[in-house]
């Protein structure tokens, strides 16, 4: 039996942040109907939610979990937190990167309907300003030396994105 103390289910996904932002959306129906957001790192529409990086080149791990109620927020290791309303039609959340696609079915809720989303951040800063200095270090970014220094960078910019039902 699941505890109201830990999520139904975790899924954890790397994340190309194009332009640097990427959307969490509805799989089945993708309203994009959040504004770009500003340097907060966060807006909401309707139907989905868009996330700020600081960079736009280096993979961003997301972790995405499904509550049955309002999660405990986790240790105070982020630096920023947002929380919306958005209603999702059937229930399975994907990505929507800009240059890509979109990476589907990447959760599951328990049912399509209106769910509270509260989305934490760390490592924006620390990872963009890695990125830029690996340009003093580096003249070229198909150097092997460069491109082994950007994938040690993938992944440590991080968000997590906690659902639940709206009550």
């Amino acid at each position: 039996m699941d505890s109201p103390d830990s999520p139904i289910i975790t899924r954890r996904a790397l994340v190309d942040p194009a332009y640097g932002v990427f959307q969490i959306v509805d799989c089945e129906d993708p309203e994009l109907d959040a504004p770009v957001p500003g340097h907060d790192g966060f807006s909401a529409g309707e139907h989905s939610v868009y996330l700020h990086s600081f960079q736009d080149n280096v993979l961003v791990r997301l972790d995405l979990e499904s509550w049955q109620t309002e999660p405990p927020e986790p240790a105070p290791v982020w630096e920023g937190t947002h929380t919306a309303s958005i209603t999702l039609p059937s229930g399975v959340v994907g990505v929507i990167e800009l240059t890509i696609g979109m990476q589907e079915d990447l959760l599951t809720l328990p049912a399509p309907g209106r769910y509270r989303i509260r989305v934490f951040h760390r490592n924006r800063r620390l990872v963009g300003d890695a990125y830029d200095a690996l340009f003093d270090r580096f003249d070229d970014i198909e150097d092997p030396g460069f491109r082994a220094a950007k994938r040690d960078l993938e992944g440590r910019e991080q968000y997590l994105a906690q659902f639940w039902p709206e009550p």
